[in-house]
């Protein structure tokens, strides 16, 4: 053990004392010392926020608490596991009812001000979708196949895969994709335009099988969006690409695009089965680069890329993709809005997603 972890240790170890004979403020102030010490190690966060519970500062608890999840979702699951002390458990189970309870609010509040903000919006389906994580009571999703992880709309209609020819926006994406794929090839061929992994080394919650795309080029990204954020230097250089990505009800937060990205898939590599985060859009694929057997698979249903055949689908359903090809494969890749929600829904959707993302920005020990 380093000396910085014993006296991490030591400063716990004396604040449990001052917690268990109910010097409460001493406590708060000990484990927080232990914590600046390595903010890494999520016990502490679990610690201090229960003190700050029990003394009644609920918000600060709650902060601390989600801070503590970020680091290491354990923190909020421990209570499940009946290996570990009464203590332990009693503080985990604290932490988990602490967020669900919050960020359920969160979501009730936000779309009662949206309400009487938009005249008495009808938002009724959005008003009854579930955090997923974070819900303060049980469900059942609508589908087996369909089980998002963050984000669910229980009404919504229920399609894992959506015919390209209705939208006109995909049917223009397609026609041009010849002028898309050449803006694409030449930014990639400056040696000042890198790649990065699609998924960033250190992905902890992911299982064995994701290993190989875990912060490696077995699955890169060129993103013109991530985030909210945009990637200005790279989108002046695709004028063609961004005229006809204008025309696409693009999925939104802070009236930005989430994420709009170039996604590279290796020769050889599998993107195992998985759901992703919210039923409210569509997943756009319009494959640029692919040969050979390369594909998806979207709640059992089996597409094989081709080139410049855009491909819709819902990833809260199960699906899975791979590239059995010798070559790299290279598809543009977005969001957009699900073709089920209104105009005043999505904007209900939007208000939710950045109430959340606001207060996670705001949290501070």
């Amino acid at each position: 053990m380093s000396d910085l972890s014993q006296q991490q240790e030591a400063l716990c170890q004396q604040a449990f004392e001052a917690e268990a004979a109910n010097r409460l403020s001493l406590a708060i102030e000990l484990y927080r010392r232990a914590l600046q010490l390595d903010l890494s190690n999520p016990t502490p966060y679990l610690f201090l926020g229960y003190v700050y519970y029990k003394q009644g500062e609920r918000e600060a608890a709650t902060q601390v608490f989600s801070l503590g999840a970020d680091i290491s979702p354990n923190l909020v699951n421990a209570w499940q596991n009946p290996v570990l002390t009464e203590d332990i458990r009693q503080r985990s189970h604290t932490a988990d009812q602490a967020l669900r309870s919050h960020f359920t609010d969160l979501h009730r509040a936000t779309l009662r001000d949206f309400t009487r903000d938009h005249d008495g919006a009808q938002i009724d389906r959005i008003e009854a979708a579930i955090w997923c994580g974070t819900h303060d009571e049980s469900f059942q999703y609508g589908s087996d196949l369909q089980r998002p992880h963050l984000f669910y709309v229980p009404d919504l209609d229920q399609r894992p895969v959506f015919d390209a020819s209705e939208f006109p926006w995909c049917q223009a994406l397609e026609s041009q994709f010849e002028q898309i794929r050449q803006e694409y090839m030449e930014v990639t061929g400056d040696p000042n335009v890198s790649t990065e992994p699609y998924i960033e080394k250190g992905a902890s919650a992911l299982g064995e099988d994701w290993k190989p795309l875990i912060g490696t080029d077995n699955w890169l990204s060129l993103h013109l969006y991530k985030n909210d954020e945009k990637n200005d230097p790279l989108i002046a250089r695709l004028p063609v690409t961004m005229a006809l990505l204008r025309e696409v009800p693009l999925l939104t937060t802070y009236g930005r695009p989430r994420e709009v990205l170039f996604s590279k898939l290796a020769a050889g590599q599998h993107i195992p089965p998985h759901y992703g985060l919210a039923n409210t859009d569509m997943t756009v694929h319009l494959p640029l680069l692919c040969q050979g057997d390369a594909g998806m698979r979207v709640a059992g249903q089996l597409h094989r890329w081709q080139a410049g055949r855009a491909f819709l689908f819902d990833d809260a359903f199960l699906h899975e993709s791979w590239n059995r090809s010798a070559e790299s494969r290279v598809n543009l890749l977005f969001g957009a809005w699900h073709p089920d929600l209104t105009d005043i829904e999505r904007a209900a959707v939007s208000a939710t997603f950045e109430a959340r993302e606001a207060w996670n920005r705001s949290r501070t020990l």
